[in-house]
């Protein structure tokens, strides 16, 4: 499947398109795309997207509904 990152240079600035990856359709890959994009949640404009559509339904309808948990969104961290 293949992946876009997306890059804000500066804050407040406009992404843009930095790079195309190309990862195997695999649970690890949703695992690797889901925490990649976690760790950028604070990043002003940087994200990660699936660009196949095959891949983000299944990514969507199969994926995010069992993972996507307070356990695993904060990774053990301590939420108050």
């Amino acid at each position: 499947m293949k992946i876009e990152y997306w890059n804000s240079p500066y804050q407040g600035a406009e992404s843009k398109l930095d790079r195309i990856e190309d990862w195997p359709d695999t649970e690890e890959s949703f695992v690797k795309f889901y925490d990649a994009n976690n760790r950028l949640k604070y990043c002003n404009g940087s994200h990660y997207i699936i660009v196949d559509k095959d891949a983000k339904e299944k990514y969507v309808k199969e994926f995010l509904p069992k993972h996507n948990t307070i356990a695993n969104y904060y990774k053990g961290g301590i939420v108050d």
